[in-house]
């Protein structure tokens, strides 16, 4: 009994206080700040379309766009969600709606130019795969980052959430190719900026825990 009461008294002194996670806004917001800080820095090696503030002006394009942005957001805010146990796993849920109104404001952008430009506006346009090549390039430090951010999620829920970490980013990187890409019609941008990110998102679904595995907690 001594010797059980010596080991109590050691672990208690040697014990250190836990610090806290910070609160999924927080996080959120410090994840958002180096996205931003990233899909600056490519926008000011790239340049700016010159198109971009008349593209802003329409409403449908500027909807577009801020759906793509909210969607990253929420589903970064999601990761941080439920990577934590105990979470309701409903926030997975969070993004939906700003991804449905991305998807509706592309679809509503190739009726408009179906209307503008008649068949003209299904043609294959080859130079937007330049568009898939840099959302995948930013992508991939952004989702890398924040499930480093929640590594120990490997434990809890790997899939779901690096399915929601890869959507984040992918979401975020279209809307920062945005910036600097133009010249694509909605049907090229349904094509490479939503299909990028529906790969990345299911892929990343499917290799949730392998990811976590590479991270390194979750072989734990």
């Amino acid at each position: 009994m001594n010797d059980t009461d010596s080991l109590i008294d050691q672990l208690a002194k040697r014990a250190k206080p836990v610090r806290p996670l910070a609160s999924p806004m927080l996080r959120t917001l410090a994840w958002a700040v180096a996205a931003a800080a990233l899909v600056a820095l490519v926008a000011a090696s790239m340049g700016m379309h010159p198109g971009l503030s008349t593209q802003m002006a329409q409403a449908p394009k500027l909807a577009e766009w801020i759906a793509s942005l909210l969607t990253g957001l929420l589903a970064a805010y999601a990761v941080f969600q439920i990577s934590v146990p105990g979470r309701s796993p409903s926030w997975a849920w969070l993004p939906a709606l700003p991804l449905a109104v991305w998807l509706a404001s592309i679809g509503w952008g190739c009726l408009a130019d179906f209307n503008n430009m008649g068949w003209a506006a299904f043609a294959w346009q080859t130079h937007s795969g330049e568009c898939a090549r840099a959302i995948t390039a930013i992508s991939i430090p952004l989702g890398i980052t924040l499930l480093v951010m929640v590594r120990h999620a490997g434990a809890v829920k790997p899939a779901p959430t690096a399915m929601l970490a890869a959507l984040s980013a992918a979401a975020m990187a279209s809307a920062g190719v945005s910036l600097v890409h133009e010249g694509e019609t909605s049907l090229m941008v349904l094509l490479w900026h939503v299909g990028v990110v529906a790969l990345l998102s299911l892929a990343s679904l499917a290799l949730g825990k392998r990811l976590f595995g590479w991270i390194g907690p979750a072989r734990a």
